[in-house]
């Protein structure tokens, strides 16, 4: 897959990692880079080699600084749907596979909710995490307060978004914000080994399971769309080659080689 120099995608075997790279500026996001985070989940999803993905900022110092301040017009910030911002977001959390977010130095605004949109989050123990907007004097997008939300519930989301005040990471620990906290030596490791370990799953299992967790945090009752499309993917994984094989390789105490078929 060809590179930008904003989005690094290095793939090895079944994991593909996305690196943000604009350390000078701490990773910050912008509409290009937005855009182009968008562009790239939607190709990984035509890689079937593919089975999870790992977010990480390039260098040590931040994870993510969030939208870069200089991007920010009086007109974006009234904007929801269509924003390269809110389009990111929702092509992360719609990937059908499991994405880790490697929180390799601070994550604050919309870097946070990034992280947030992933389905794991490993941090490095000396990582900061904050919601600043109410300290630059600017409103943060409902889908974005709505995932913080859906994460760790209306007590925290309003000590992240009304005081803007960072966090440390075990205190982000203890809330949900993060599944791992990790010394910073030891963060790499750690998170590819949970990466490859993710990696040897059924990808029919995951995907459907992913999907499921998603239609929830939608809210609202269940649709008839939503109902017969749970129907499906309960079909889909039953019938599959990898249920048999799953089913053979527990009898044979080995371990299953999953196709994705």
């Amino acid at each position: 897959m060809a590179e930008n120099k904003e989005i690094l995608v290095k793939i090895e075997n079944s994991v593909c990692t996305l690196t943000l790279n604009r350390p000078e500026k701490r990773n910050s996001l912008t509409p290009k880079t937005l855009k182009l985070l968008t562009e790239k989940f939607l190709r990984l999803e035509e890689i079937p080699e593919i089975r999870c993905v790992v977010i990480r900022g390039k260098g040590d110092r931040a994870f993510c600084s969030g939208y870069d301040i200089d991007a920010i017009s009086e007109e974006e910030i009234a904007i929801e749907n269509g924003h390269p911002l809110t389009e990111a977001m929702q092509a992360v959390k719609s990937y059908p596979l499991p994405v880790i977010a490697m929180i390799n130095g601070h994550a604050f605004g919309a870097g946070l909710e990034l992280a947030a949109c992933c389905d794991l989050r490993v941090c490095a123990a000396d990582a900061k995490l904050a919601i600043p907007p109410v300290k630059l004097g600017v409103i943060y997008h409902y889908s974005g307060i709505k995932q913080f939300l859906s994460l760790v519930g209306p007590g925290f989301t309003r000590e992240l978004f009304l005081t803007g005040n960072p966090v440390n990471a075990k205190r982000a620990l203890e809330k949900g914000l993060v599944n791992h906290v990790v010394k910073r030596d030891k963060l790499e490791e750690f998170t590819y080994g949970l990466a490859e370990g993710i990696s040897e799953n059924a990808p029919l299992s995951m995907i459907s399971m992913k999907k499921m967790i998603n239609i929830w945090e939608e809210g609202g009752p269940l649709s008839e769309e939503n109902e017969e499309l749970i129907r499906s993917l309960f079909a889909k994984v039953r019938k599959s080659s990898d249920a048999k094989e799953g089913k053979k390789a527990f009898l044979q105490k080995r371990k299953p080689v999953f196709k994705g078929k």
